[in-house]
């Protein structure tokens, strides 16, 4: 391995060395190989001898009141300079609840009072490997990783799969960053869906004040292979079975409805159709509810001035635009139906 380089005055390295007992294990050793690039990581070559650091596993029955004991460089007859060593207390042979007995442990220690380290040192050499299979794992299934894109987060894929995006309804997330909805990955993986965990999602999601309300019903067309018809070649005239009166049903569950505000003009003229919040607003419906649920949105609106129509000023009817003589000072609402076919 190359010379060490020393870590910049004021850094996280040199903080490290002064006050180890302040960092998690995996932290620390994160911020080592960092340092070293170079380096080989912890429990993948073959040479220790080109690892960062070396590292040692409690030999005490004893409670330790941090993660790290020390770190520290250990002279080695075997190298020309010196081995950064770490000593910690977190997992490993020995140890208030490691396999070595107390009394192996008691042995170790006086026979370490008596400069004999030869026992000592080889134990550490399976500590060394146990504590560095330890990291890997700690790398691998530890969801919040420090110093690391959650992009490159070993569980990410899971997390997107327990959410439901998988490669089938990448295309339908288009609108909606992947990391907004991961983070709800609580609240996605349940399949049972509610009202109360659709209003806690966009809350967090648009940061606004958001109201929901259910049993928004409309009519729905009857396929025509389902409607009945009289005659000889009539079909679905079985009373009480498949029989129908009329073309069309109403449907208690047909929809709901949505209060965004109140907000401020700039906000709400974000929620006006063609705009981008508005097109993740119904995106996010028909992920999480699907896309035959029909949604009803109204934004309310604080204050109004008065609109200076130009060539380029983009202006609708109804959506903030009033051909008024005096300027609105009241609250408004704006009443919208969600085009869910802009979401995909």
């Amino acid at each position: 391995m190359e010379p060490e380089q020393q870590p910049d005055p004021g850094s996280l390295g040199a903080f490290l060395r002064q006050a180890p007992q302040h960092f998690e294990l995996l932290q620390a050793l994160m911020v080592l190989e960092r340092e070293q690039a170079n380096a080989v990581s912890l429990g993948t070559g073959s040479d220790p001898q080109r690892e960062v650091v070396r590292l040692r596993g409690p030999l005490l029955p004893e409670f330790a009141p941090s993660e790290i004991s020390s770190l520290r460089r250990v002279d080695n007859a075997q190298r020309t300079r010196s081995r950064l060593t770490l000593h910690t207390q977190v997992f490993g042979l020995g140890g208030p609840d490691g396999p070595l007995p107390y009394a192996y442990q008691e042995w170790l220690q006086q026979r370490a009072r008596n400069r004999d380290y030869g026992t000592v040192a080889f134990l550490d050499l399976f500590q060394h490997r146990l504590l560095s299979l330890l990291y890997r794992v700690q790398q691998r299934q530890r969801i919040a990783l420090p110093y690391r894109d959650p992009l490159l987060s070993p569980v990410y894929q899971q997390l997107r799969a327990l959410c439901g995006l998988s490669s089938s309804t990448v295309e339908q997330t288009t609108m909606l960053p992947e990391r907004a909805l991961i983070a709800r990955a609580g609240l996605l993986a349940n399949g049972r869906r509610s009202l109360a965990g659709f209003q806690n999602l966009l809350k967090h999601y648009f940061d606004l004040a958001v109201e929901l309300r259910g049993y928004q019903g409309a009519w729905r067309q009857i396929a025509s292979s389902d409607q009945s018809v009289l005659g000889r070649k009539g079909r679905n005239l079985s009373l009480g079975r498949n029989a129908l009166c009329g073309t069309r049903v109403w449907d208690e569950h047909a929809g709901i409805h949505i209060r965004l505000g109140p907000l401020e003009p700039e906000t709400a003229e974000r929620f006006m159709p063609g705009r981008d919040a508005h097109q993740q607003l119904a995106a996010l419906v028909a992920f999480y509810f699907g896309a035959q649920l029909q949604c009803s949105v109204s934004v309310h609106v604080t204050r109004s001035g008065i609109l200076k129509i130009g060539r380029e000023q983009q202006t609708a009817l109804g959506r903030g635009t009033w051909l008024n003589r005096e300027a609105r000072t009241g609250d408004f609402r704006i009443d919208l139906r969600l085009n869910q076919e802009d979401s995909a």
